[in-house]
């Protein structure tokens, strides 16, 4: 393992906080950007470049390597759309030309459709040769010239064999290994010039020297997590185009993971239940997880922090050197009280470690918990969710980890999410809680801390007792220039556009469950959020498709849509007369809603991560750490689409 492989992404995370955005000069933009893609963290690499372009206008390097980020995030789309512009303007070196490949590339792998994929396959092989060819023209030879060729030569290779142009990919993948021996004859070397090696090997049907050369190039210094990542993902493209299937195999074992593992489990026994966490289980219960750690290689760690399984495995991460993302499902003291303080002995304290430890916390709600156990299912759902998308930007299946007795359980509890995770993944790391209960030899003393006693907690419900709380999903749409439709038009306007929506409506599965309307606007809850991303989607097309001119006195009309999801209070509205939506996570969704791309549906980090643990029809990319209307602060926002690319994405 490389030592940049130990590196904990929290220090990157606390050097952006303290970072002097004002005078901050480019090359320290830079420098921050690429260390943060190199430990796989490109969502904030993507932030940094993003907020070094605002002081640094026009700096090329800095929007290469926001748009690498953005691709290494899973948003092709976005950024062909930045590279594309940087190309317009003149920037038609070999970097920017073979990032707007790859983003060309990864739009072919996306794309559902047929004339789709052979269409970004042939703009990547266009601008993969032509970066290449360019450089071939003006080299003398040179030692920078080399290093310049070999990156868009193997590309070049690799889109040739994927498309069948045998004889094609395999003269580019001679001529790529040819240049990196050239460099190394030179002195020069590197982790993508062996990797380059390995993979020109690996097209050539050369197996063994291509395995060889892929796990040198693992053990050098300079191997970063997410280089890895991406040599791995293409390396198992062109192994499972072999009618061998071992090949695959071989290029699966050969490759190490960044080792991503969601954990849940039982929590410590509250007094006089029956048997199930006692006190005196945990000795045995921490062997058993971190074994289970060292199996899974373990790296990067997802979970709650209760007492138990929770504060165990974020304890055992952090004696491994990993990363840790804590999720809590609502105010932090209070889940103190209703989930740590109970057991006792000093799990209060060890959760404070964790916390301070981590590389960040999330938290469903910074509400209270207020007796709703529906908020620790929703937790867990996000927690699932945030580890897909670290896995789906490494290419790298996340791993589930509970401590379990096999029972159903409760809401929330760890049963509600095995059945979930083997739903939507793989089969989960069971460690079975019976099996440890039967080896335990004696009651282990409860360690007990100064000051912390178990609560007599009783949770408070608020004001009003006809205030119910629910987790919903709420869809915002509004209409861009609206003011400037022709008077007398105005009826026939809100006709079209209401009476779209209630057709698009109609053929839902499930109706929402409020819907408002103001001539321009359009507010809908749901129970459903599939039901909720359908419309969202469905008014997006509708309305981008539709000629409105002939309703405006100048100019173009567009909506803008948002969605969120979270907790939020159902109450009578005396004004409505009718049961209505509010709270923190309404007032959210409208506040992303004015910031919106026109003709787009942006969407919180919450629905992107509830889209990534289980709504397969659609996908999203990152828009980027965006301030919200009305200074109710920034936040990440996605992009909400489709599943799969076509030709109007483009457009």
């Amino acid at each position: 393992m490389s030592q940049l492989f130990k590196r904990n992404s929290l220090s990157l995370r606390r050097e952006w906080r303290l970072f002097d955005r004002e005078r901050g000069s480019a090359d320290a933009f830079l420098k921050l950007c690429n260390r943060m893609i190199q430990v796989g963290e490109f969502l904030l690499a993507h932030d940094v470049a993003r907020a070094g372009l605002k002081s640094h206008k026009n700096n090329k390097e800095l929007s290469q390597r926001g748009a690498h980020a953005l691709c290494k995030a899973g948003s092709p789309k976005l950024a062909t759309k930045l590279l594309e512009e940087l190309v317009a303007s003149g920037g038609r070196d070999v970097e920017t030309q073979s990032l707007l490949a790859s983003a060309y590339k990864d739009l072919c792998e996306y794309s559902t459709s047929e004339e789709s994929k052979f269409r970004y396959a042939d703009l990547a092989i266009a601008r993969y040769e032509e970066a290449y060819n360019t450089q071939v023209l003006k080299s003398g030879g040179k030692t920078e010239d080399l290093e310049k060729q070999y990156y868009p030569c193997i590309n070049v290779a690799f889109m040739h064999f994927m498309f069948h142009h045998f004889d094609e990919a395999n003269d580019y993948a001679r001529k790529a290994r040819k240049i990196c021996l050239k460099l190394r004859e030179k002195g020069v070397d590197s982790y993508w010039i062996e990797a380059t090696e390995a993979e020109a090997s690996l097209i050539l049907g050369q197996v063994e020297s291509a395995v060889e050369s892929y796990e040198s190039a693992f053990k050098r210094t300079d191997a970063q997590p997410s280089s890895i990542a991406s040599t791995r993902k293409q390396a198992l493209q062109i192994a499972a185009m072999f009618e061998d299937k071992s090949i695959r195999k071989k290029m699966e074992k050969a490759f190490p993971l960044l080792g991503i593992v969601a954990c849940s489990g039982h929590v410590i026994d509250n007094p006089g239940r029956s048997k199930r966490f006692p006190p005196e289980a945990e000795s045995a219960a921490k062997q058993k997880i971190e074994n289970a750690l060292e199996k899974l290689g373990a790296r990067c760690g997802y979970s709650s922090a209760a007492c138990g399984t929770d504060i165990l495995f974020l304890e055992a991460m952090a004696e491994r050197g990993g990363e840790t993302h804590v999720f809590l499902p609502f105010a932090k003291e209070e889940f103190i009280e209703t989930s740590v303080r109970r057991a006792g002995g000093n799990w209060v304290s060890r959760f404070e470690r964790v916390l301070d430890h981590a590389t960040s916390v999330h938290y469903v709600t910074n509400e209270g918990y207020y007796g709703d156990d529906y908020l620790f299912t929703f937790c867990n759902q996000v927690m699932l969710g945030f580890a897909a998308m670290r896995g789906r930007g490494l290419d790298e299946d996340p791993n589930l980890l509970v401590i379990w007795d096999g029972e159903p359980g409760s809401t929330g509890g760890t049963g509600e999410l095995v059945e979930a995770w083997r739903s939507e993944f793989n089969e989960p790391e069971v460690i079975d809680s019976k099996n440890i209960l039967e080896n335990l030899d004696e009651p282990e003393p409860v360690r007990i801390h100064s000051g912390e006693t178990r609560p007599n907690f009783t949770p408070s419900f608020g004001d009003s007792c006809d205030s119910v709380r629910s987790i919903k999903t709420m869809l915002f749409a509004d209409v861009q220039a609206f003011s400037r439709v022709v008077e007398e038009k105005t009826g026939a306007f809100v006709e079209a556009f209401h009476g779209g929506v209630s057709q698009l409506m109609g053929k839902l599965e499930e109706q929402p469950v409020f819907v408002n309307t103001w001539g321009d606007s359009f507010f809908a809850v749901f129970e459903s959020t599939e039901d909720a991303l359908k419309l969202a989607l469905d008014i997006r097309d509708y309305f981008n498709k539709r000629n409105w001119k002939s309703f405006l006195v100048e100019g173009e009309m567009e909506v803008r849509i948002s969605m969120h999801a979270g907790p939020v209070y159902e109450e009578f509205d005396p004004i409505l007369q009718k049961r209505n939506f509010f709270g923190r996570h309404v007032n959210q969704a409208a506040r992303i809603e004015p910031i919106v791309l026109p003709g787009s549906v942006f969407v919180s980090e919450t629905v992107a991560a509830l889209i990534s643990f289980g709504y397969e029809k659609f996908d999203f990319e990152y828009a980027g750490n965006l301030e919200l209307a009305k200074d109710f602060g920034s936040y990440p926002i996605y992009m909400l689409q489709r599943k799969g690319y076509s030709e109007e994405l483009m457009e």
